[in-house]
C-alpha cells in the first residue's frame, strides 16, 4: 500500500509524518533515515496498535443540496426523454440564429 509521507526539515534534522496518520512521526538527522524509520513505525502502527476496518454509512435522504436533492426524480418519467429531445432542438436553434462567429465556453 502506498502512503504519503510529509517531509520537513528543521534545525538539522528530517521530520517525516504519514499524512493519513499524522500520529506516526519520527525525526531522524538524514532523509532517507527519516523515511526508512517511518516506514517501519507506520507498518508497527498498523499492524499491532489500530484496526482499519471499512464501514457503510447510509446517506441521508435530503443532503441539503436542493440540486442533489432532485437528483434521479424523473428517471421513470416516459416523457423524460422527449423533453431532452426538445431541449437538445432549442439548443441548435439558438445556436443556428448566433451564426458561426459565436462564443463558445
Amino acid at each position: 500500500m502506498i502512503y504519503k509521507v510529509i517531509l520537513s526539515r528543521e534545525n538539522d534534522k528530517y521530520i517525516a509524518r504519514a499524512k493519513e496518520w499524522p500520529e506516526v512521526t519520527v525525526v531522524e538527522n538524514s532523509r532517507d533515515a527519516a523515511i526508512d524509520q517511518l516506514k517501519s513505525q507506520l507498518l508497527d502502527y498498523l499492524t499491532n496498535k489500530v484496526e482499519v476496518v471499512q464501514v457503510d454509512i447510509p446517506l441521508p435522504t435530503q443532503t441539503g443540496n436542493p440540486r442533489l436533492d432532485k437528483f434521479g426524480w424523473f428517471k421513470d418519467d416516459p416523457t423524460f426523454d422527449d423533453l431532452q429531445a426538445e431541449i437538445a432542438a432549442y439548443r441548435q436553434d439558438i445556436d443556428q440564429k448566433m451564426g458561426p462567429d459565436r462564443v463558445t465556453l
